[in-house]
């Protein structure tokens, strides 16, 4: 087992990711996703719909490990998804090997 960096004790660092490619992923799962502009702190405000969830929350660019995490859990999407959702569709895409 790694030992987290002292630095980065939650792993918030180390798996932040790009605004556009989590509300990529978050549309892909059938969550509507509104989109207002950044605030002084340069925070997006979004308003986040799911069948059973409904969230307004400020994302900051990139938004960080732990909130990917929470977002994942409360949407019910696989942690992987946000982090290799284009490896995986790369790899629906290939022909199947014989």
């Amino acid at each position: 087992m790694r030992l987290p960096p002292k630095g980065d004790p939650g792993g918030d660092i180390e798996g932040r990711l790009p605004l556009a490619d989590v509300l990529e992923v978050l549309r892909r799962n059938g969550v509507d996703v509104e989109i207002l502009p950044p605030d002084l702190d340069g925070d997006v405000l979004c308003t986040l719909i799911s069948d059973d969830v409904a969230e307004v929350i400020p994302l900051p660019d990139p938004v960080g490990g732990l909130m990917v995490k929470t977002l994942a859990r409360k949407f019910e999407i696989d942690t992987v998804e946000f982090y290799y959702f284009r490896q995986l569709d790369a790899q629906e895409n290939q022909p199947t090997r014989h």
